[in-house]
């Protein structure tokens, strides 16, 4: 069974941080041995088309 990770706040703010005010796109989290490595935020913007 795996072992339950505890994960700082800090890591917990910036996850929290990159899914704020976020309306289309993604949020990406890496984790190798267990440990959050890595946070990328893909943000897309979409504008209504006008016929």
């Amino acid at each position: 069974m795996a072992q339950q990770a505890k994960v700082d706040d800090k890591k917990i703010e910036a996850i929290a941080k990159a899914i704020q005010d976020l309306e289309f796109g993604e949020v990406q989290i890496t984790i190798q041995d267990g440990v959050i490595v890595q946070i990328n935020r893909l943000e897309k913007q979409r504008f209504p088309q006008k016929k």
